[in-house]
C-alpha cells in the first residue's frame, strides 16, 4: 500500500499486487505532487460529464434554443454514444481522433469539427474541476474542410423576388394588416426573422423616420420562455431608414396591434411573440394569394439586398443595412447582383494606345 498526501494535503491510499509496482507508483506520484500535477483517479465517465455540462448550460437560461439543441444533439448522438463509457481521466487524444474519423463517415467535416468543439468544452470542465490536467479534445486534430467553390453560396434569381413579384406580394395583403407589416418590414428593411419578432415600438422612430435593430428573439421549444437577446454581432445593431410607404402602414397597424408585455410590433392576438414556423405559415398564405414563387421569410431579406444592389447602391451601404460584419460577406452572397457591364477595359486601352492622357 502506498500512503501519501496530494498537493491539497488530502490523505490518499492505493494498493498494488507487488512491492515493485507500489514503489514505482510512489516515485511517480510523489513527483507529480511536488510539481502539483497529481489528479486523483475518478470513476466519472465522459458521458456523465457531458450530460452534467449540458444540463448546466440549460439551467443557466442564457443560451439560445438553437445552441442548446445543437449541443444536446452533439452530446447524445456522438459524445455519449461513442465515448460515454470511457473514464474521464483515461480518454486520450488518439481515442478521440479515432472516433472523430468514424463520425466523418456519417456526417460532413464541418459537423465533426463542431462536435469536437463541444467535446473540448466538456473536457475543459474536467480540467477546471481537477479531474485531469490536460484537455485531449483540444489537442485532437480537426478534419480538414474542403475549400468551397467560389459562388457556391451565392443567392441567385430563384431565391429572391423581382420588383413586380414583391409588388404583387404586398398587394395581396390588406392595408395596415399583420401580413402586410410582415412582408414590408422584411422586404424593405432586410430584417432577420429573429430581429423582426423581437422588434418593439420603442425601436421605431416615426420622426426620423428610422428603425433601430436592438435585439433578437431566439428559437425556443414549445412551452419554454421566449429568449430576447442582443443581436449576435456588433454589426447587427444598426439603424435603418424607413420609407414613407412603410411608415404609413406602421402607423395604421399600431392602432390595431394587440397589446403585449414587450410592446412588440408583431405579437400574436394573445400578446405573445410568434414562433418562426407560424410566421412562415402566414407568409405562405400570402404567397398563395399573390400566386408568386414560394420563398421563406429569409428570402424577403435576400430580396431586400438583391434589389438594392441591382439598383447599384454601394456594397458598403447594403452591408451596413443588412448587418453584415463587412462588405466581403455581402459581395460573396450577392455577387450575382453586383455584376454590371463596364467600359473600364476599353477606356484603359484607349488611354494607352489611342494617345489619351
Amino acid at each position: 500500500m502506498v500512503d501519501f498526501r496530494d498537493q491539497s494535503k488530502r490523505r490518499l491510499q492505493q494498493t498494488f499486487p507487488t512491492y515493485r509496482e507500489a514503489k514505482a507508483f510512489q516515485k511517480a506520484v510523489l513527483n507529480q505532487v511536488e510539481k502539483r500535477e497529481y489528479f486523483r483517479p475518478t470513476q466519472k465517465t465522459v458521458g456523465e460529464l457531458a450530460e452534467e455540462w449540458y444540463q448546466r448550460k440549460v439551467a443557466s437560461g442564457t443560451y439560445r434554443y438553437s445552441a442548446l439543441r445543437s449541443w444536446g444533439n452533439h452530446v447524445e448522438r456522438y459524445v455519449k454514444a461513442d465515448l460515454g463509457n470511457i473514464r474521464v481521466d483515461t480518454v486520450t487524444v488518439s481515442t478521440i481522433e479515432k472516433v472523430a474519423a468514424e463520425w466523418g463517415n456519417r456526417v460532413g467535416a464541418k459537423s465533426v469539427n463542431k462536435v469536437l468543439t463541444t467535446l473540448t468544452a466538456v473536457m475543459a470542465m474536467a480540467k477546471r474541476h481537477d479531474l485531469r490536467r490536460d484537455n485531449p479534445a483540444a489537442e485532437a486534430e480537426r478534419i480538414k474542410v474542403a475549400t468551397e467553390e467560389e459562388g457556391q453560396n451565392e443567392i441567385d434569381l430563384d431565391k429572391v423576388y423581382t420588383k413586380d413579384e414583391l409588388k404583387s406580394l404586398i398587394g395581396a395583403t390588406q392595408e395596415g394588416s399583420r401580413e402586410r407589416i410582415l412582408v414590408m418590414v422584411l422586404a424593405l428593411t432586410g430584417h432577420r426573422i429573429g430581429e423582426l419578432l423581437a422588434l418593439d415600438w420603442d425601436g421605431i422612430d416615426f420622426k426620423a423616420p428610422a428603425l433601430d435593430v436592438r435585439q433578437n428573439l431566439s428559437d425556443s421549444a414549445k412551452g419554454d420562455d421566449f429568449l430576447f437577446q442582443a443581436p449576435k454581432t456588433k454589426s447587427s445593431k444598426r439603424r435603418i431608414p424607413l420609407p414613407q410607404e412603410l411608415v404609413r402602414e406602421l402607423r395604421i397597424w399600431k392602432l390595431r396591434c394587440p397589446r403585449s408585455e414587450k410592446d412588440l410590433v408583431l405579437p400574436t392576438e394573445e400578446g405573445k411573440p410568434y414562433f418562426r414556423k407560424t410566421i412562415s405559415k402566414l407568409l405562405d398564405r400570402v404567397i398563395d394569394q399573390a400566386q408568386v414563387k414560394r420563398l421563406t421569410p429569409h428570402g424577403l431579406r435576400h430580396t431586400f439586398a438583391s434589389l438594392l444592389l441591382a439598383d447599384r447602391r454601394p456594397v458598403t451601404e447594403v452591408a451596413y443595412l443588412m448587418g453584415h460584419k463587412d462588405s466581403s460577406v455581402t459581395l460573396k452572397v450577392y455577387a450575382h447582383f453586383v455584376r454590371t457591364e463596364t467600359g473600364a477595359v476599353q477606356a484603359l486601352a484607349a488611354s494607352i494606345l489611342g494617345g489619351g492622357k
